[in-house]
């Protein structure tokens, strides 16, 4: 079978039979996500007890990540919006407090990413300070309050659209530091979570960044539990993770305008943090 230079040309910088694959199991995630939780919930699970009992590629390391991401992440999100409203109004304070140490946690561990030798790597922790102050200040501004209760969905209230897609930038430039191997299988993270966002926001009517926390945590898990599985059950050709390959050698000049990038992001962030009102400014146009 024949290919043309553009398809090889994409297959170097794209793992294009994963992310055909992923593209249809997000579908049916977000079909589930809308219509049956339930049932995404016992599949979580599912995938989770078969990654620990099966996965024998992975290093300790990376199996806590992928299970603090989907039993923990998704499957307790999931498992508080299946059940009854009394129970989410009784329990909604914890769940706000566990969600938020989630959140603020997951972006702010994020400082300690390999460098690697890389100029956008040294950036991009400055990066995500700038992000983390950002997005905690958006928190303190709602009194810590960031989940309202919804029918269907999980809504996160403390991230602006300006930080969404901040953010966005920022993790596309972080995932191409050499410590995530190519970057082969994770290179449309950010398309598929802003699309699902837009998608959850047209069904449930809501503002597009009241349904990025749950389209983030959708796609982000969908996409760590299908490389794992895809890996162990060896579905998909493995994506390597030597720093010396080809997909991971962007050169200095790409290695500078990736840094620049990032630090137009982190510009944005600081001059969204000095520009922003203060709680009691807010309370006081109350």
């Amino acid at each position: 079978m024949a290919f043309s230079p553009s398809h090889i040309a994409h297959g170097l910088y794209i793992d294009i039979p994963f992310n055909v694959w992923l593209s249809i199991i997000l579908v049916l995630t977000y079909g589930c996500a809308i219509r049956n939780r339930g049932l995404l919930l016992l599949v979580v699970f599912t995938v989770s007890t078969a990654i620990v009992v099966f996965d024998k590629t992975s290093t300790v390391g990376e199996t806590i990540k992928i299970m603090c991401e989907l039993p923990l992440g998704l499957g307790s999100v999931l498992a508080f919006l299946v059940t009854d409203r009394t129970f989410q109004t009784r329990f909604l304070p914890a769940f706000t407090a566990y969600v938020n140490f989630a959140v603020y946690g997951n972006i702010g561990m994020m400082v300690g990413t390999p460098a690697d030798g890389t100029l956008r790597g040294m950036c991009s922790k400055i990066t995500c300070i700038s992000l983390f102050i950002w997005i905690v200040q958006q928190g303190y501004r709602v009194r810590w309050k960031t989940i309202v209760l919804h029918d269907n969905l999980f809504v996160f209230t403390a991230a602006s659209k300006s930080w969404i897609f901040a953010h966005a930038v920022y993790r596309f430039v972080l995932l191409t530091l050499p410590c995530f191997g190519s970057g082969r299988r994770h290179r449309l993270l950010e398309f598929y979570s802003l699309t699902m966002t837009f998608a959850l926001s047209s069904a449930s009517k809501l503002p597009f960044e009241y349904c990025f926390g749950m389209a983030d945590t959708l796609v982000v898990p969908a996409s760590a539990g299908w490389s794992a599985i895809a890996t162990t059950f060896n579905l998909i050709p493995r994506d390597a993770k030597k720093k010396d390959l080809p997909t991971n050698h962007f050169g200095t000049d790409v290695d500078i305008f990736l840094s620049a990038v990032s630090l137009a992001v982190a510009t944005l962030a600081c001059f969204k943090i000095a520009t922003a009102p203060g709680r009691r400014s807010l309370e006081g146009n109350k």
